[in-house]
């Protein structure tokens, strides 16, 4: 039984629409699944879908053990908590994200010495890193971009989308959120340690709604799975990734930089926020170099604070 027929099964149950023969397996098999009433814990639910789908499949083969039925109200309930659970992209679903099915779901794994360069759907690349496993949909959702790392090293370099902010998903719980910004996460389940760096642009992680940091520029947050404290540190830069402008406004550019750089950029006139330009830098480059050769293509100054904090660019 595959997959789909196993969903198809179980919410055939859920509408009453399912045989006699077909509400007794799947009775049968819940039964011997043995679970508490509790909700599973949600940093749990992606480790455990798989196996989950693996004993419902081999339940459906199993001889019939009579014995005392669940009542149905209790059952439907369990069960489409069930229903939930399985496959990675419902278990993106309890995560918050909108729902998908398997068919429009991408899942990408890696050899122990296997490295992958994926572009996503919004632009986005990934470098994945060997004996590592990444799901995500074939379309984001309208309002936001899912992903689950369930294994793995992965290297996360996002279009910035203002109205669409991404979240990495791992198994242990941890969610790192951005808009758009360049970061590396290392989450293997056999360490006893998460590791998360920024390379340019502002990143908060979290663990069950609770805000562990907002990491930033060259920060770097290790999660010790065993006590659940973080800490966090300076860190030299991981990697270099580009920083293009394609016909961008000045104003664009400016608030490109402010995200990737953690700055503040004022301009000295309005209308220079109109002015375009086509360039493309890189992220080991310093805010006041990138600035410095956009105002020379338009002829314009800038100039900054002690800290490097605050620009202004003026005529």
């Amino acid at each position: 039984m595959t997959e789909e027929q196993a969903k198809e099964l179980l919410q055939k149950y859920l509408n009453q629409q399912a045989s006699p023969h077909e509400q007794k397996k799947v009775e049968e098999w819940y039964a011997s699944l043995n679970r508490e009433d509790a909700p599973l814990v949600a940093s749990k639910k992606a480790a455990i879908g798989e196996q989950m789908l693996a004993n419902l499949k081999a339940a459906m083969y199993k001889k019939p053990k009579y014995g005392k039925v669940l009542k149905l109200q209790t059952f439907i309930l369990a069960a489409a908590a069930i229903l939930l659970i399985i496959g990675s992209a419902l278990v993106i679903w309890k995560l918050q994200a909108p729902v998908q099915s398997s068919a429009n779901l991408v899942t990408v794994n890696t050899k122990a010495a296997e490295h992958k360069r994926i572009t996503l759907p919004d632009g986005s690349v990934v470098f994945l890193g060997p004996a590592a496993k990444l799901s995500y949909p074939k379309v984001f959702a309208s309002n936001s971009r899912q992903l689950v790392l369930s294994e793995g090293e992965a290297f996360f370099d996002v279009a910035h989308q203002e109205k669409r902010a991404f979240t990495v998903h791992t198994a242990d719980g941890i969610n790192i959120k951005v808009l758009g910004t360049s970061f590396k996460v290392k989450s293997y389940r056999a360490s006893k340690q998460l590791e998360v760096a920024v390379v340019t642009g502002k990143v908060a992680v979290s663990m069950k709604h609770k805000n562990l940091a907002t990491l930033v520029k060259n920060e770097f947050l290790t999660y010790n799975k065993s006590d659940g404290k973080a800490a966090i540190g300076k860190t030299n830069p991981v990697a270099v990734v580009a920083i293009a402008f394609e016909g961008a406004t000045l104003d664009q550019v400016i608030k490109k930089l402010e995200y990737l750089y953690n700055i503040k950029i004022l301009l000295g006139d309005a209308a220079l926020g109109k002015l375009k330009s086509t360039a493309t830098f890189n992220s080991g480059q310093s805010p006041e170099e990138i600035l410095d050769i956009i105002c020379s293509l338009h002829h314009i100054r800038f100039n900054g604070s002690k800290n490097h904090k605050t620009f202004k660019i003026y005529r």
